[in-house]
């Protein structure tokens, strides 16, 4: 009875926790709401201070600085607060079960209407971002798409329907570029093992097109001159209707400018293309989409009159989004083309509003322009500006209340209104999982009780798994995606590197490393800056002096040595660089170099040494080093032990030159409770059968005892040290763990594998550091009691499972640092390196405080990966890496002067940069 219980409450924290409150589905409307004292920002006509809006009746009814309160009005106090239009993402995925069909060329009859599901839990966590609009496409596997599906998002509506906005232009999805010419039309990848399906090239995707417009052009024709035989009054016995054509219909559609073309792009060359078929057929690009080229031919869109939905700063995640640039969405503003940023992902769409502020950053927009990014903008792009998009009177009341300006890093929203009516209400939230999670444990208790005192013999059940037998959680198909590429020590031994940063290489391969960099020679001077050392207090105006790459003094009475290069930072911060504490940077080349060095073929791969195939010139460390990254622990991950993890610096000539430590830890990818291998993706073959859990648990168990033996032959293999023993270089990197020097950095996700990963080590007697850990919260007090650290990362990722609250992932940071458990932060890849600040800034928003979000970036990561006597903070001795901001730099508007280091100022030049120099001269 217990079980059955915790089934219906596990169901009812999927279905109801999350929902809108009433029983019927929809919050009840107030008949009149006065938001008041808020700073409001209207999009198209500035912000009014200390404003009050009123809604009622599903529309703004009033909005300004002495806006009378109408008698009876639910008034909300926003006093601090800022109060915004709803966000609308121009370029979303939500609650279609499925997107692609992928076995024709042109599937113009299809529609996202038909397979929408209005029960998406990713419909409410993206409302909690403050999104209220959305525009659901098409996936890309064909030169011609299905059609879209604009909506609100009314959580809680019964109906697909009830979410369709009303009015909204019907569209539909084209696609261009490598999506399209996949084998079985697969997005991103091949797909299906049947024949390939045409086109295969950029030449043939433009061929299908005019084909289909030449074909779509003849049916209207046809209908054209039965309407007009009709209308004369000829016998409808002769005059015989052409044959309906679902396929060609939307394509006359288009051609009538009865509905809009959002047409998925990447290269200049295909979206000038695709401009020119619309012309030759005299119709109109509605928008393109993702369009990362887009600012190389900004003056065709903006002369064609098509809009630009883009990505912030994606790129280098395939070959086509090589030249992809953070200043695409400002470059082509100035160039006047409507441009919006857009999700293209259930988990950006839940903080569109920091993505928009990127443009602030990387290309000097102004906040209302890059807030336009996604408001108005993509409100004119769907065509429905005359209805949201901006706080205007008669406007939808779709309205955002956040605790920050929403470009701030820190911002969330407090409530959410669409029509009018609060579809969600942070507090409310928080009240409403605080009392499933009381009665969740109360039956998880009462079932513990029922175990130690069983009545039944009813056998355990099985997990829910997938058609692969893969736990359903989504942490652990994140984790097996991440190590697939597709995404997506605690407390080491004392270090050897000497005080100075000069010595040679250790012959042995497998001890931890000296520094072997050429020095930086000479003096620096960093003058006027206001300097947060992070293992001391902040400084109100100091200097630091470097010597030969080496912090050599630090405080507010610094003398400038003489002859010293100096930094005049005039008031701007100084914080240590940051630490991405797991990526593949240097062996993971983004976009048309390819390199894929990360992940070796075999299970044990401990000998494998990553420093020795580091890229110093791969396109992706200027554009980590621009955003404060200064080091990262290159970490491989390929089989079980997937090599040694070693420390690099984002600055060298050489691998040795970059070189902080080697051998810092083994990464381990545990063997999780979800099974092996990739899961998901249609067109496979047949479907492998359900496995049992007792056969995922045998499976599992298996592959960690060939881990536990082959470290009880390191074991033996270091006893046996001496002049007669054989080399034996597997054994040997695992001389280090065995004798815990150094940990296991191991990769673990849910709470199961994480407690198991740390029963296994005290099984095989290792350290262990706890890498991923996303329900490692779970776990906290476990982690806490036996010391145990965790490498966070990526946070930026929706919840492992339907049940847990929207800011689950967001409040990992907050809830470990409470409990006690040191962490740091980690990208885990090469082109998202860069985002490493935000990890943190949105972990501050959701809890964490911020002084332990910086020591996460800097002088924690250094700990945990051995090195904080080198590394993490601002102290004479260290090796001098640091970044000098123009404010918080975990701020996404915040802008880097300058980056050092070792000493060496190394610019923040980027090849996104000289690209949009360059384009930004076209005339």
């Amino acid at each position: 009875m217990i079980r059955r219980s915790l089934a219906i409450l596990a169901l009812a924290l999927v279905a109801v926790q999350p929902r809108a409150q009433t029983q019927a589905g929809a919050p009840p409307a107030a008949a009149v709401t006065a938001i008041r004292g808020a700073t409001i920002l209207t999009v198209t006509r500035g912000a009014i201070s200390n404003g009050t809006i009123v809604l009622r009746n599903g529309k703004i009814a009033a909005i300004g600085a002495d806006v009378p309160i109408p008698t009876g009005a639910d008034i909300v106090d926003a006093t601090g607060k800022f109060v915004s239009p709803g966000i609308i993402d121009c370029h979303s995925h939500i609650a279609a079960d499925s997107i692609n069909e992928g076995g024709t060329t042109v599937s113009s009859m299809t529609g996202i209407e038909d397979v929408f599901n209005p029960t998406d839990v990713d419909i409410y966590r993206d409302l909690a971002g403050g999104l209220t609009v959305a525009n659901v496409l098409h996936g890309s596997a064909n030169p011609i798409g299905g059609k879209n599906q604009v909506i609100k998002l009314r959580w809680g509506k019964p109906r697909a329907e009830d979410f369709f906005f009303e009015g909204a232009m019907p569209g539909i999805k084209f696609a261009l570029g490598e999506n399209t010419k996949r084998p079985g039309g697969g997005a991103g990848g091949v797909q299906g093992q049947g024949p390939r399906r045409y086109p295969g090239t950029r030449m043939g995707v433009e061929y299908v097109l005019r084909d289909a417009f030449t074909r779509a052009r003849a049916y209207q024709k046809e209908w054209q001159e039965y309407d007009r035989r009709r209308k004369a009054g000829e016998d409808a016995a002769t005059n015989v209707p052409p044959r309906r054509d679902l396929q060609l219909e939307p394509l006359v559609e288009v051609l009538e400018g009865k509905r809009l073309v959002h047409a998925h792009s990447y290269r200049a060359d295909e979206i000038l293309m695709l401009i020119r078929i619309a012309d030759e057929f005299n119709f109109k690009i509605a928008t393109f989409q993702h369009v990362l080229e887009g600012y190389k031919v900004a003056k065709e869109i903006a002369a064609h009159g098509a809009g630009a939905s883009t990505f912030s700063d994606w790129w280098g995640y395939k070959i086509e989004a090589v030249d992809a640039i953070p200043q695409n969405a400002a470059l082509m503003t100035r160039k006047g083309v409507v441009v919006s940023v857009n999700s293209d992902s259930a988990e950006h769409a839940r903080r569109l509003n920091t993505e928009a502020a990127k443009s602030v950053k990387w290309g000097g927009l102004s906040d209302d322009e890059a807030f336009a990014l996604v408001t108005i903008n993509p409100a004119r792009q769907l065509r429905i500006d005359s209805r949201v998009g901006s706080l205007e009177v008669g406007k939808d009341a779709d309205v955002v209340i956040w605790n920050h300006h929403p470009l701030s890093s820190y911002a969330i929203a407090d409530r959410v209104y669409i029509d009018g009516r609060k579809y969600y209400d942070r507090l409310d939230d928080q009240k409403r999982l605080t009392e499933l999670a009381k009665e969740k444990d109360a039956l998880t208790a009462a079932e513990r009780g029922e175990r130690r005192n069983p009545s039944t013999t009813e056998e355990p059940r099985a997990p829910k798994t997938d058609t692969v037998g893969h736990d359903v959680s989504r942490a652990e198909r994140a984790d097996v995606a991440e190590r697939a590429g597709v995404v997506p020590p605690g407390i080491g031994g004392p270090s050897d590197v000497s005080a100075t940063r000069t010595g040679a290489a250790r012959a042995a391969p497998y001890v931890q490393g000296t520094r072997v960099t050429t020095p930086t020679k000479g003096l620096v001077a960093i003058v006027n800056a206001r300097i947060f050392p992070i293992a001391s207090a902040a400084i109100g105006r100091g200097t630091i002096v470097i010597r030969d790459g080496i912090v050599e003094s630090v405080g507010a009475n610094v003398s400038v040595p003489a002859g010293a290069q100096t930094i005049d930072a005039a008031g701007a911060e100084v914080y240590p660089g940051f630490i991405n504490a797991r990526s593949t940077l240097g062996l993971a080349d983004p976009g048309a170099g390819g390199y894929a060095d990360a992940d070796e073929i075999l299970d044990f791969n401990q000998q494998l040494r990553p420093q020795i195939a580091f890229h110093n010139d791969s396109d992706a460390i200027p554009v980590a080093r621009a955003n404060g990254v200064t080091t990262i622990a290159l970490t491989p991950g390929g089989g079980l032990l997937g090599g040694q993890i070693a420390v690099m610096d984002l600055d060298g000539w050489t691998y040795e030159e970059s070189t902080v430590k080697t051998a810092v830890g083994i990464s381990f990818q545990f063997p999780s409770m979800g099974g092996g291998g990739r899961g998901g993706g249609g067109g496979r073959g047949d479907t492998p059968p359900q496995r049992t859990y007792q056969d995922i648990k045998k499976d599992r168990d298996a592959r960690l005892d060939q881990v536990a033996r082959v470290l009880d032959q390191a074991r033996a293999y270091a006893k046996a040290a001496g002049p007669a023993r054989k080399t034996d270089w597997d054994l040997e990197a695992l001389v280090p763990v065995v004798e815990k020097r150094v940990p296991l950095f191991t990769r673990a996700n849910t709470e199961q594998d994480i407690r198991d990963a740390v029963a296994f080590a005290d099984r095989a007697g290792v350290r262990i550091v706890i890498s991923g850990g996303i329900e490692a919260p779970m776990a906290a007090a476990l982690l806490k009691e036996k010391n145990i650290p965790v490498i966070l990362g990526p946070i930026l990722t929706m919840p492992s499972r339907p049940d847990l609250p929207h800011q689950a992932s967001y409040a990992v940071a907050g809830e470990l640092v409470k409990a006690g458990v040191k962490i740091a932060f980690a990208t885990g890849d090469a082109d998202n390196a860069r985002q490493l600040p935000y990890h943190a800034a949105m972990s501050v928003a959701w809890g964490l405080p911020r002084e332990e979000a910086l020591k996460a970036l800097t002088i924690n990561a250094a700990d945990i990966l051995g090195v904080a006597d080198r590394l993490g903070s601002i102290e004479p001795g260290k090796i001098a890496n640091l970044v000098v901001s123009q404010g918080d730099p975990l701020e996404v508007r915040t802008t880097f002067t300058h980056v050092l280091i070792a000493g060496h100022d190394v610019g923040l030049d980027t090849k996104q940069l000289a690209l949009y120099e360059r384009y930004s001269k076209r005339q």
